[in-house]
């Protein structure tokens, strides 16, 4: 495996970018399919370069690699438009496009239309992973925490917890309700058209759980008939299949963790190696998605895997399984509604645990969202734009061993949002938003609010932003049964983001993009986990203060090369003179990046770091730095196949997030692609 990675590193770091060629630009215009009238506040983004056309509907793209690229244009009120466009060395290619009315339908749009929003295309996400976990681990500081082989892959921002970031897919949160968490690793990034970030407080235009940022996943539409099979050390593989038929889209998937891989055996147990068992499962997921004047979705996934323990007290025979069914609906039009019904269980058990009585324990829950709105255009003083209120509901319920009886939840809330924009050769834009929740046990609705400012002129934008956020706590706080070593919490308050002010910059060059953002805010009742003096654990409030920034540089020396890198800093720190780290928030993460692709070959390298990470309040003992290297190498075999091998953490770092959750270390994946014409 060593080897493989020095080769690939190798033909990463030629010198030579022969047939380099003249980049170009992209110059276009975008008017209203119906009346023909310029469209001010679109979006155009070919690869990664992106524009906000002028109130006369101009844009232009600068910096284009030769070669063909899919141009996509949106604007909120308008149907995405998308075409494949050939550009030529050093030739500026002129373009009209002509974009349909179509009202607002989705919530994710909703969110885009937010000045500073970042994106990255499904063929970027591809080359840094097979699933998005993998794929969006270290982008514009998103971290994602796991605990082991076939572990949830969660994410987090701005030092917030894997239970703070709400993630939309095609508009509608797949974050467990029990937990609050969303698990990534269970998208594949060939089923992704586009990931959205909006980092921050976000819970007044996505709803709860974005107190820390929205992660927003647009899926591919039109799908030719594709799979691709993969095979990876430790007895890790899957497969995966996707089609769309018409109005109809289907994706389903099968995969199988690592059972088995070495561990370096902590000091307190006599160090050495050790094999590190129980820790891999077998994971199905299947959705349908049906599109039309209605649409609707289908998911469902179930596992079954080992629950290892930690190192120092592994649990070789614990097993767990998991299962959701989520059905999803939502019309078009002015009016707008949307609906979903979920079902969920989960069983933990261990017949011989190596402490305490053996164990099975079973939670069963079910729950419904409902959502209708009206949105409208206006237009006053020079401004255009849209505006909505939507009134929304939530209800779930719970049972079995794990959780208390009788335990449900309901939660109700009111929003408003606009999004203004005006402006031709300097465009300002303005997104305000408000809402109002109430919920089981909350007898004061709680009001949070926030206004998004943007000014563009040319290739340099700039954002600022300040507002509030407020979620309840997890479900799993709230409701779960007291067991051995954990105690309920029945006062827990939610967390509010009291105020939070960022701003931001982007710049486009000549070669490329740079962004920096910085942000600086109190988070008062943060939910976080610890012990009391007889190590007693259970959910507690604390005040904190978070701040921070992102700094993040793209560039495209040539056709074939594209080098990224991304630095973050978060400091989330409780809020009392000397305030200490909150446990396992890192405050630094980097990310750098490699693609080069030469016709029929592409290699790519990444590098990633984690920073240190404290396992207490008090500040003490870190858990060491983690870096972790990928690299990968991919042939196109004609118009069908393609084959990939990668060397996922090619150091052999084993790095632990958690203390005493190590993964399997390096690790060969080879994959197998076909994609029908």
């Amino acid at each position: 495996m060593s080897r493989c990675g020095g080769v690939l590193a190798a033909l990463l770091l030629l010198p030579s970018v022969a047939g380099a060629q003249s980049p170009a630009r992209v110059v276009g215009k975008v008017i209203d399919a119906t009346t023909g009238a310029p469209l001010g506040a679109a979006e155009a983004r070919l690869g990664d370069r992106r524009a906000t056309t002028s109130s006369e509907g101009g844009f232009v793209l600068g910096g284009v690699s030769p070669g063909r690229a899919t141009l996509l244009v949106r604007r909120v009120g308008y149907a995405p438009w998308s075409d494949v466009v050939d550009v030529m060395p050093g030739l500026d290619r002129d373009i009209t496009v002509e974009l349909a009315p179509l009202p607002l339908r989705l919530d994710s749009l909703t969110v885009v239309a937010a000045p500073g929003a970042i994106s990255i295309s499904g063929e970027q996400l591809m080359a840094r992973g097979g699933d998005l976990g993998r794929a969006l681990d270290g982008w514009e500081g998103v971290v994602v925490r796991r605990t082991g082989s076939g572990s949830p892959a969660s994410p987090q921002l701005r030092g917030g917890g894997p239970d703070e970031v709400l993630v939309l897919v095609d508009g509608f949160a797949v974050n467990d309700p029990f937990t609050g968490r969303a698990d990534l690793a269970r998208l594949s990034s060939r089923e992704v058209d586009r990931v959205t970030l909006l980092p921050g407080a976000q819970t007044v235009r996505a709803g709860s759980r974005a107190v820390a940022g929205v992660i927003v996943v647009d899926t591919r539409r039109a799908i030719r008939p594709e799979g691709s099979a993969w095979m990876a050390g430790h007895g890790a593989r899957g497969v995966r299949a996707g089609a769309s038929v018409g109005e109809l889209g289907f994706a389903a998937s099968s995969e199988r963790y690592s059972d088995r891989f070495p561990y370096t055996v902590p000091e307190a147990r006599g160090g050495g190696e050790s094999p590190r068992l129980n820790s891999g499962g077998d994971a199905y997921a299947g959705s349908v998605r049906l599109e039309g004047p209605i649409e609707m979705t289908l998911r469902g996934s179930w596992a079954d895997r080992g629950l290892p323990g930690t190192t120092t007290n592994p649990t070789p025979s614990a097993a767990g399984r998991d299962r959701t069914v989520f059905l999803g609906a939502r019309g078009t039009g002015p009016l707008r509604w949307s609906g979903s019904a979920q079902w969920l269980e989960t069983r933990a058990a261990d017949e011989a645990p190596p402490t305490g009585l053996p164990y099975d324990s079973y939670t069963q829950g079910v729950g419904g969202t409902l959502e209708a709105g009206y949105r409208m255009s206006i237009r006053a003083g020079g401004w255009s734009g849209e505006t909505g209120v939507a009134a929304e509901g939530r209800g779930d319920r719970f049972a079995g061993d794990g959780v208390q009886r009788g335990a449900s939840f309901t939660q109700a809330a009111l929003r408003w949002d606009a999004s203004l924009h005006r402006g031709s050769a300097t465009v300002w834009t303005l997104a305000p938003a408000a809402r109002l929740d109430v919920w089981t046990g909350q007898g004061t609705p709680l009001v949070s609010a926030r206004v998004d400012a943007g000014w563009q002129r040319g290739r340099t934008g700039l954002t600022v932003a300040f507002g509030s956020a407020v979620t309840p706590p997890v479900l799993a706080d709230l409701l779960f049964r007291e067991g051995v070593g954990v105690r309920l919490n029945p006062d827990l308050r939610p967390e509010r983001v009291r105020w939070e002010a960022e701003a931001g910059v982007r710049r486009e060059i000549d070669l490329g993009t740079l962004s920096a953002r910085v942000f600086y805010g109190k988070v008062g009742d943060m939910v976080v986990w610890g012990p009391d003096f007889r190590f007693i654990w259970s959910p507690r409030n604390f005040d904190v203060v978070r701040r921070g920034g992102e700094l993040s540089l793209g560039v495209r020396p040539a056709a074939s090369l594209r080098l990224d890198g991304t630095a973050t800093y978060s400091a989330v720190t409780y809020d009392i003179p000397g305030g200490a780290q909150v446990q396992y928030r890192p405050r630094v993460t980097y990310n750098a990046s490699l693609v080069w692709s030469p016709g029929a070959w592409s290699a790519d390298l990444r590098w990633h770091r984690i920073g240190e990470r404290f396992p207490n309040s008090a500040g003490t003992n870190p858990r060491p730095a983690i870096s972790i290297l990928d690299a990968g190498l991919e042939r196109s075999l004609g118009q069908a196949f393609s084959a990939r091998v990668q060397v996922s953490d090619a150091a052999d770092s084993r790095a632990e997030f958690i203390a005493g959750y190590p993964t399997p270390g390096r690790m060969l994946t080879a994959t197998l692609t076909f994609e029908l014409p």
